[in-house]
């Protein structure tokens, strides 16, 4: 009971005791909050510092970076109106050059107009002159020889400069080049005058051939069957017999004369290069039968 008593006596001297510790626990974290809070203070102050430093420098160098645009736009404004003031002059001066030269163009076509127009009556005075040349040389001809003299050939005269191995040989050239039409006259000329030479077969086979690869072969028969009857005896015979044949074989309503034909250029030349293929006509046209074949 007694030490009952004695606790209750001490108790508020303990209680004020623990009181005090704590008031002096809670003043020392208000003094390092204090602290803290200063220290925090002063970190913000150092960064805004900074901060309005780094947007100081900014706004500086925003207003430099404006300064040297618009002193760049004043340049290039005054350097594009510099070279408009200079090109101003050299195009005017190139569009009156162009006027100029669009008159010089008239004048030169109108010459030119003028030279062609000179040209045609030079080439009528030339034609009349040479009109007048045949006419004087007509007048001066020898007069034709008496009734009664035999002529010595049929043959007509060639012109004035035309030579049989020259006239063959342009024929034959642009028969190969395939100017059909005039290999057609150059040989047909050639013939008019020179088909005693030994080119006259020759010039009339060429003829059969430029209608035979025209697909004429009506023309071509013709042609071919000149160069048999007229040269019966030349190298070109058998190439003209083959060729009229075949020509016939193209020939509606013609099959009994191509017939007839292959079988007569067989007979006539066993040794032609085209022997083989005269057979192989002839059983195209059911005129002959394959070869048997041998027994196994």
């Amino acid at each position: 009971m007694r030490a009952f008593l004695l606790c209750l006596a001490l108790s508020p001297a303990i209680l004020v005791g623990q009181k005090r510790e704590e008031l002096v626990s809670i003043q020392r974290d208000v003094a390092q909050l204090e602290d803290n809070v200063k220290q925090l203070q002063k970190s913000l102050d150092e960064k805004t510092t900074a901060m309005m430093a780094l947007l100081q420098q900014a706004v500086d160098q925003a207003n430099k970076n404006a300064a040297t645009l618009a002193a760049m736009q004043r340049e290039t404004d005054q350097k594009l109106a510099e070279q408009q003031t200079k090109l101003v002059t050299p195009v005017a001066t190139l569009s009156m050059k162009v006027e100029d030269m669009s008159g010089d163009f008239s004048r030169v076509r109108e010459n030119v107009a003028e030279l062609v127009r000179k040209f045609n009556d030079l080439d009528g005075k030339v034609t009349d002159i040479s009109q007048t040349l045949r006419t004087m040389a007509a007048a001066a001809a020898p007069p034709p020889p008496p009734t009664d003299t035999v002529p010595t050939s049929t043959t007509p005269q060639p012109p004035p400069g035309m030579s049989a191995e020259l006239s063959y040989n342009t024929a034959y050239s642009d028969y190969m080049a395939k100017k059909d039409e005039l290999a057609l006259d150059e040989f047909g000329k050639y013939l008019q005058y020179f088909s005693a030479t030994s080119h006259g077969p020759d010039a009339q086979y060429y003829i059969g051939q430029i209608y035979y690869r025209a697909e004429s072969w009506a023309d071509a028969v013709k042609a071919f069957d000149a160069v048999l009857e007229k040269f019966p005896k030349n190298p070109k015979t058998s190439e003209a017999q083959y060729f009229k044949a075949v020509s016939l074989m193209k020939q509606p309503n013609k099959k009994n004369d191509a017939i007839l034909e292959f079988k007569n250029f067989i007979k006539d030349y066993p040794e032609s290069a085209h022997f083989r293929e005269a057979h192989t006509h002839l059983r195209e046209l059911g005129a002959e039968r394959p070869p048997a074949r041998p027994k196994k």
